[in-house]
C-alpha cells in the first residue's frame, strides 16, 4: 500500500472514530458519572444504560426541557417526579430540583428501575415506556404481536426511534466495555 493511501485510510477511520464518539458521546463530559454510578449502584440499573438514555435524552444538558415539558438530563416529566418523590421520601421537593443533576438522575434511574421491573427486564418495552408511557405499552402488548422482541413493531414513529437509538447507544458504549 502506498504512502497516501495509507494516510487516507488513517485519516478516514480517524473521522470515523471521532464521528462515532460525538454522536454517541462516549468520552464527552464525564462530569455526571459519579451520581450515574451512585444511582445506578443502588437501584441495579446498569451504568452505561443509564448514561445511553441521558444521552439520548438531553445531550448531557441539565437544563434540557422538551417540547412536552420533560426536564433536565433524564427528561422526567414534572408530575412524575413528584410521584417519584413521594415513593422516595424526598420531602423538599419542588419542580426547579429537576434541573440538578443528582436529583433528575436519581428520578429517573429511579424510574427506569420500576419500568424494568414492571417488563421483566425486557428492554425494549421499559425504554419504550420511559418515552410513550406504560398504558401505551400495556395496549401495544395486548395488540401487537412480538411488539416486545422487535422495536421495528412500535406504533409510535419517535418512540420507535427513540428504542431504536438508546439501544444502538447503549451498544456503542458496552463495545468499548470489553
Amino acid at each position: 500500500m502506498n504512502k497516501f493511501v495509507l494516510c487516507a485510510f488513517s485519516v478516514l477511520i480517524i473521522f470515523f472514530l471521532f464521528n462515532v464518539e460525538r454522536r454517541v458521546g462516549l468520552f464527552d463530559n464525564r462530569r455526571y458519572n459519579n451520581y450515574i454510578d451512585e444511582y445506578s449502584n443502588k437501584f441495579s440499573v446498569d451504568f452505561l444504560l443509564v448514561r445511553s438514555i441521558i444521552k439520548k435524552e438531553s445531550n448531557l444538558n441539565p437544563e434540557a426541557i422538551s417540547n412536552k415539558g420533560a426536564v433536565g438530563l433524564m427528561q422526567i416529566m414534572p408530575k412524575t417526579a413528584r410521584e417519584i418523590a413521594t415513593q422516595l421520601g424526598v420531602s423538599d421537593y419542588s419542580s426547579e430540583k429537576l434541573k440538578e443533576p443528582q436529583i433528575n438522575i436519581m428520578f429517573g434511574t429511579y424510574y427506569l428501575k420500576k419500568l424494568l421491573d414492571y417488563y421483566n427486564n425486557n428492554l425494549i418495552l421499559a425504554l419504550a415506556a420511559y418515552n410513550a408511557g406504560i398504558g401505551n405499552v400495556d395496549m401495544w402488548c395486548k395488540e401487537i404481536p412480538n411488539v416486545s422482541s422487535n422495536p421495528t413493531k412500535i406504533p409510535f414513529n419517535e418512540t420507535k426511534n427513540y428504542v431504536k437509538s438508546v439501544m444502538f447507544i447503549y451498544k456503542v458504549h458496552n463495545s468499548y466495555r470489553k
